[in-house]
């Protein structure tokens, strides 16, 4: 996808509006999200076990959260669940500006985790019902933008923490109020039952049972693929710290990734155009690609290597991430728009709530290369997950679209 289409009247106006929305959050939410176990250790006085249970505690409710989303946005139409989920982050990220006391930013972190799933589930619901013949075109830009903004975030959060901790929080603040009032001026309200093409409305229906199957082998791949990743974060840089690389060496992997995720989309659109034009193919690229930058982790080489490998993982995460709403979407029979991004959304976080303890003990027990074979196999089910939705497909999913 070319980011200038933007420019464009391609790209219906609701979708330029959440899009430019979902860069501002963004990068708002990315100040504060790679400081958090620093603030809870360093400001708060808390243990990084202390600080590692509120972040699973987060990601649990994320999971509740998406899943009673879901639900909801079928029901009371995904605008005005995502209004609320918007409201409900500027309310807790002022409390805990506020108030930065462990009593207060303990809850209220968590409920952050809550409110956030009140806000992708239906804005994924709300993506589809504006543009439902842009296929994943519209998950596409949105992943674009909102790492563009975490690209950004990151760079500068270090900055602004060192300036104030409770000055990252009222900016993220600031953001979400941003967002919510383009939210609000700027869309127009969708119902998933009516804003659907006829063809889908027609293949939905006559696929509702078989289709929550593929759904559940959709959503599998998708948890073990977080599983895997999500080591990205957590155990990479504990092992880098012990081979003598210093913090910003692993900062830098990460603004590399939302460089890369911006710069090399016609290289992604020209291997979904040419080789991968279906889902079921970029699920099983993106797999192996996931898979081989943990086999470079497993060698002690320079750190070039690393660089290498988080090219080779950005590439997978760019064919995957966007492509499971899309599919989920397609998917989904006359009205369960929600409900089923509920689900794959659900998935995504319990592989971000499992992979780290799992992750975690494997490295007690035998380093980062454990960590590394722990997240290959999380890969190799992953790819059996994909064949499995593959297998249960009986109608081809249309292609993706770039």
């Amino acid at each position: 996808m070319n980011i200038q289409a933007l420019k464009s009247g391609e790209i219906p106006k609701p979708i330029q509006i959440l899009v430019a929305g979902g860069f501002i959050q963004s990068l708002g939410n990315s100040l504060m999200w790679p400081l958090n176990s620093l603030f809870m250790h360093n400001v708060l006085g808390r243990s990084l076990t202390e600080a590692g249970l509120i972040l699973a505690l987060q990601s649990g409710v994320s999971l509740l959260g998406q899943f009673w989303s879901g639900v909801l946005t079928d029901r009371f139409l995904p605008k005005r669940i995502m209004q609320g989920g918007i409201a409900a982050a500027i309310l807790l990220l002022a409390v805990i500006a506020l108030f930065p006391v462990w009593p207060v930013y303990a809850p209220a972190f968590i409920l952050f985790g809550l409110a956030q799933a009140f806000i992708y589930v239906p804005l994924n619901a709300l993506i589809h019902a504006a543009w439902p013949e842009g296929g994943r075109r519209g998950y596409n830009l949105l992943y674009v933008f909102n790492n563009a903004g975490v690209a950004i975030g990151t760079a500068i959060g270090g900055l602004v923490a060192t300036v104030s901790f409770r000055f990252t929080f009222m900016i993220n603040a600031f953001s979400f109020a941003v967002y919510f009032f383009l939210v609000l001026w700027g869309i127009s309200e969708y119902h998933p039952r009516i804003n659907v093409l006829p063809d889908q409305r027609q293949t939905a229906k006559l696929n509702k049972e078989p289709s929550f199957s593929v759904v559940l082998a959709l959503s599998a791949g998708i948890f073990l693929v977080w599983s895997a990743y999500i080591q990205w974060t957590t155990v990479l840089p504990v092992v880098m710290g012990n081979l003598g690389f210093p913090l910003p060496a692993y900062s830098i992997l990460w603004t590399l990734n939302g460089v890369f995720i911006v710069t090399l989309q016609p290289l992604t659109g020209w291997i979904i155009k040419v080789w991968a034009s279906g889902f079921v193919r970029q699920f099983y690229l993106a797999c192996l690609l996931i898979s081989l930058s943990f086999i470079i982790l497993l060698g002690h080489l320079p750190y070039f290597s690393y660089i290498l490998a988080m090219l080779i993982l950005t590439i997978g995460e760019m064919l995957i991430l966007p492509a499971v709403p899309a599919a989920a979407a397609h998917l989904a029979p006359r009205g369960r728009d929600g409900v089923y991004q509920g689900i794959v959304g659900g998935a995504g976080s319990g592989g971000r709530m499992l992979g780290p303890l799992l992750g975690g003990l494997a490295f007690d027990q035998g380093g980062g290369p454990a960590a590394w074979l722990l997240a290959l196999v999380f890969m190799a089910l992953s790819f059996t997950a994909f064949a499995l939705y593959h297998r249960l497909v009986k109608k081809p999913i249309l292609p993706s679209q770039t």
